[in-house]
């Protein structure tokens, strides 16, 4: 308990000096950087993974709350969703062929590859013989990710559209809200990103009712966050300093490579739809559900359309775990 603690801690430090700092993504950046240097200088930092449903519930409750359906039409929907195949069909063999060249054998780059499910993958990579470097490799990519649009954000290279004016629920309110979303997101678990899900129809619910935007009570994103980057930077291990310094360069790599493909997708999509590009960009991006989603909320952006891409990713990701592990087993025979 003392270790899940202080890394609470040491992320609630990291996450209000950036808050302090007017750095975009604050909370979230703030927390992850700061735990996963801890973790990398030799503290042990863990968190308990139960933490992560009520996060996408919490996330998911915020994204319903402000719940815009006046989005494209089916037919510009799916136009948007047929750039995100195409991107995935090559974000996926352009990592993995990266990687590869690097020397990784083809189970590890596969899963390495992957993008935007850091969860599904890490657990399947618990089946090789060495999952620390799928684990760090789609750690990194997150931690990048985030970090690389809170500079573009702060440097003023993306445009970021206002937040709407909305009313701040109560503590019990928003707490209620995150509890209902929580139970009904257990009643689906099997489905992927079903506490998102389950938070994005409940509280899309109680807005509709109360027929007015709403955001929930003061703090609680921010704890979220503050959970969230904990939780993600904990995933780091402390390695000798060469293999480090080896994993963090091949986060990088493949951060760039993907993260350049989604905008080369992104680009050619928004142009044809004529919606923001940074919007398409973190709906195609190849970082976890839960820190695009944030993003999207904090740029005062639709968060519906980024949600949308990212469970639909997952759940493609999720289908082809089955396939994904056969290959794996066949590739050691």
């Amino acid at each position: 308990m003392s270790i899940i603690l202080r890394t609470c801690l040491i992320g609630a430090v990291g996450g209000g000096l950036a808050h302090w700092a007017g750095f975009p993504s604050d909370w979230l950046l703030g927390a992850m950087l700061l735990v996963a240097l801890a973790a990398m200088a030799g503290v042990e930092m863990r968190m308990p993974k139960s933490l992560l449903p009520v996060i996408q519930a919490t996330l998911g409750v915020a994204v319903g709350l402000r719940l815009d359906l006046n989005i494209p039409g089916p037919a510009a929907l799916l136009f948007s969703v047929a750039g995100l195949l195409l991107c995935l069909g090559t974000q996926i063999p352009l990592t993995q062929w990266l990687l590869q060249r690097l020397g990784w054998s083809r189970q590890e780059s596969m899963l390495a590859a992957s993008p935007g499910a850091l969860s599904v993958m890490a657990a399947l990579a618990t089946d090789l013989d060495n999952p620390l470097r799928v684990i760090l490799s789609q750690t990194v990519r997150v931690i990048m990710l985030v970090s690389l649009v809170g500079l573009a954000m702060a440097l003023e290279w993306v445009p970021v559209a206002a937040m709407p004016d909305s009313t701040g629920l109560s503590v019990p309110a928003t707490g209620l809200l995150i509890l209902a979303a929580w139970c009904l997101g257990r009643l689906g678990a099997r489905l992927p990103a079903s506490y998102i899900l389950s938070g994005v129809l409940s509280a899309g619910g109680y807005a509709a009712w109360q027929g007015e935007p709403l955001v929930p009570a003061a703090g609680v994103i921010p704890v979220g966050m503050v959970l969230l980057g904990a939780l993600v930077g904990s995933r780091l291990r402390p390695l000798p300093a060469r293999e480090m310094g080896y994993l963090l360069l091949v986060g990088v790599l493949i951060t760039l490579s993907s993260s350049l493909m989604a905008l080369v997708w992104a680009a050619a999509v928004a142009w044809w739809l004529e919606v923001p590009l940074f919007q398409v960009w973190l709906a195609y991006a190849p970082g976890a559900v839960e820190a695009m989603i944030y993003l999207a909320l904090v740029t005062g952006l639709e968060p519906s359309w980024v949600i949308f891409h990212h469970v639909l990713r997952i759940l493609l990701l999720s289908a082809s775990a089955a396939w994904l592990i056969r290959r794996a087993e066949a590739g050691r025979d």
